[in-house]
């Protein structure tokens, strides 16, 4: 059922070790067709546009014995005012976020333009964080807060040009709705797909969702059955292992893909006209 891997973090990344060889030799044995580097790149800072181009460099160089390596990347949502700061100065030491009573406008990296231009051929772009207030760490486990904050951030990288892929919708590391993926109201779902057909976008489907043990086994089911909805709306999944550390197998995702409905030719590659 899964013959590519579009979501893979090389040691490039800061929170990755994963050489390019070993991620070949995974891809390799697996029968991948084709996958993809997305490593991190979270801010516009020197620290973070250094190691976008160490990747780029590296693929690149690895692309001359090994075609079948996509460079790709993945953004994550950060606040424009943390942009506009980094834009200026090269780095965010020193900087605090103004007080706002509202959610602060949402900003990625790097222009698909400039992307483009390192020769990055597609974006998997992906919530990480909490933009609706001040100090995300210090915020209380809001659980409706949350939901709402991820539905604005999914439904603006669903629009906007950089995101080819929607990665991992619903992630987060604070685990709020792991146990019972139906407290995301179905009507946020049905409007986020919507903005992904409109746009003709891809959404991803993640590895970690099936294999963390952050997860319940309701859940999974529960999140195999959402994908499969957003399938038969017409919307193209595809699949990440979200790699950092081990080249993860997809043997268990596949057995929830399968008791959701999904078939053998389901999960797709991208297709050569949505790469840059």
């Amino acid at each position: 059922m899964i013959y590519t891997d579009w979501h893979i973090h090389s040691e490039a990344s800061y929170d990755a070790t994963l050489t390019l060889k070993e991620i070949a030799e995974g891809a390799k044995q697996r029968g991948y067709v084709n996958f993809g580097i997305t490593d991190h790149v979270n801010y516009n800072d020197d620290k973070f546009l250094g190691d976008m181009k160490r990747s780029v460099d590296s693929v690149k160089e690895f692309q001359k014995e090994c075609p079948e390596i996509i460079l790709g990347v993945e953004l994550t949502p950060i606040p424009k005012p943390t942009f506009d700061y980094v834009a200026k100065t090269g780095t965010r030491e020193g900087f605090t976020l103004p007080e706002s009573a509202k959610p602060y406008d949402i900003e990625l990296a790097q222009t698909k333009e400039q992307l483009k231009a390192f020769g990055v051929r597609y974006a998997v772009c992906a919530a990480h964080a909490r933009l609706d207030v001040t100090n995300p760490k210090e915020a209380p486990l809001d659980r409706d807060a949350y939901i709402k904050e991820w539905y604005r951030q999914q439904m603006w990288l669903a629009s906007d040009e950089r995101t080819t892929i929607l990665g991992h919708p619903w992630w987060t590391s604070k685990n709020v709705w792991y146990d019972d993926f139906s407290v995301i109201p179905h009507s946020m779902n049905t409007d986020i797909a919507a903005v992904l057909k409109e746009n003709k976008k891809y959404v991803e489907c993640n590895e970690y969702f099936f294999r963390s043990d952050k997860t319940t086994d309701k859940f999974r089911h529960q999140y195999a059955e959402f994908l499969r909805e957003l399938h038969e709306t017409g919307i193209p999944v595809t699949y990440g292992s979200d790699s950092h550390r081990i080249f993860l197998n997809h043997d268990i995702t596949v057995e929830y893909l399968t008791a959701a409905g999904f078939k053998d030719g389901d999960i797709v590659a991208v297709e050569p006209q949505d790469l840059w």
